[in-house]
């Protein structure tokens, strides 16, 4: 189930609440927020890192193979 229905089912069932008591559901709310907001920043510094690390690899890998000659090349220096 998506957390906006949660969500408007906890909202339908907190309408009955007293004014006072809303501060406080109000409050567990943006605490949830806050938490879902937190966990999405940690998984996209783990995209990061993994996308640095894969940049990192290919440009190891392109640079190994810049320093060897193309297939087919005519640079084999008359080797047949």
């Amino acid at each position: 189930m998506r957390k906006s229905a949660v969500a408007g089912r906890e909202l339908r069932k907190h309408a009955r609440l007293r004014p006072a008591e809303l501060p406080n559901v109000v409050e567990g709310q943006i605490t949830e927020i806050c938490r879902d907001l937190a966990v999405q920043a940690k998984r996209m510094r783990q995209l990061q890192e993994q996308a640095d690390d894969l940049r990192t690899a290919i440009r190891q890998w392109a640079g190994g193979s810049e320093a060897d000659p193309p297939r087919g090349s005519s640079s084999r220096g008359g080797r047949r």
